[in-house]
């Protein structure tokens, strides 16, 4: 496939942006992605690894334990240089120096890392409909803060009642 930006090399990155839930694909070649700002070697086999490595700090492999995974034998170098965790395992033998990256790359609090947020087919209407209850409920939450702040009780009463309800359902 053809670079989508210069037309002339073979494109080696794919990035799909997501906007307002219209989906649009762009394919480019190492240098027009490189002067978009997306010259993260993608093309390159040890992209997971740069990747791990830039977001745990380049420090990080040479301050890690020499500590082992007891089912896999991984160590948190290795995890850093291939940008794999060797098992489920891990994530328990290296949980202090993994949890502060996956907040990060996951956007989670540390009450929501047990619960999975990934992706939900968009044919689904029970997810549809779980989704849109979860951003009303955000919302309304959102609103009942701002009425707290501005001391207006009544309006938060309100809220409140309307939260309790969608939460029952």
């Amino acid at each position: 496939m053809i670079c989508g930006q210069c037309k002339q090399r073979e494109a080696t990155a794919h990035i799909r942006r997501v906007v307002n839930g219209v989906g649009e694909d762009l394919y480019l070649c190492n240098l027009c992605a490189q002067s978009a700002g997306l010259g993260l070697g993608l093309a390159a086999p040890g992209f997971l690894g740069e990747l791990f490595s830039g977001i745990l700090g380049s420090s990080a492999a040479a301050q890690a334990p020499a500590k082992r995974c007891d089912f896999c034998g991984s160590s948190m170098r290795e995890i850093i240089n291939s940008g794999h965790v060797g098992c489920a395992k891990c994530y328990e033998t290296f949980y202090d120096q993994l949890e502060p990256t996956l907040q990060r790359v996951h956007g989670a609090h540390q009450q929501d890392m047990l619960r999975h947020n990934g992706k939900t087919p968009v044919s689904d209407p029970a997810a549809r409909e779980r989704r849109q209850k979860e951003t009303t409920l955000a919302q309304l939450r959102e609103q009942i803060a701002a009425a707290v702040r501005e001391e207006n009780y009544e309006a938060a009463a309100k809220l409140r009642d309307k939260i309790r309800e969608l939460e029952e359902e």
